[in-house]
């Protein structure tokens, strides 16, 4: 399922690439038969590539939610929830270690004896 979503995303980006060429292409040509001047033209593209850029990033977000829901409703951990989860299992090792090591660290005191009275 996660192989399958990486290359629907894959894909998506291709076609995003495409789609700006083809963007361009059709400015460039829509500029060509309108005969705009040179300004107007390096105009017209630049805010045709703003607009494409505020969209594709509109759509992006729009798809990183719908995916983050999919993996939700699928219960499968992200990286983050499994990078914590590795943080937490390291510290209890820790934990367990200190724990389990010996008191040598500690001097052994010997009981204390009463005077003989």
């Amino acid at each position: 399922m996660i192989e399958q979503l990486k290359k629907a995303l894959t894909t998506g980006v291709a076609v995003a690439l495409k789609t700006w060429d083809e963007v361009e292409a059709l400015g460039k040509e829509m500029i060509k038969k309108a005969k705009l001047p040179e300004k107007e033209a390096s105009q017209l593209l630049a805010n045709l590539k703003q607009h494409y850029e505020k969209t594709q990033k509109n759509l992006e977000s729009r798809v990183h939610g719908i995916v983050k829901d999919v993996l939700k409703k699928a219960d499968v951990a992200t990286a983050d929830e499994v990078k914590a989860l590795k943080r937490e299992i390291q510290g209890l090792k820790k934990e367990l270690k200190a724990a389990q090591a010996p008191k040598a660290a500690k001097p052994k005191t010997k009981p204390k004896t009463k005077p003989a009275s």
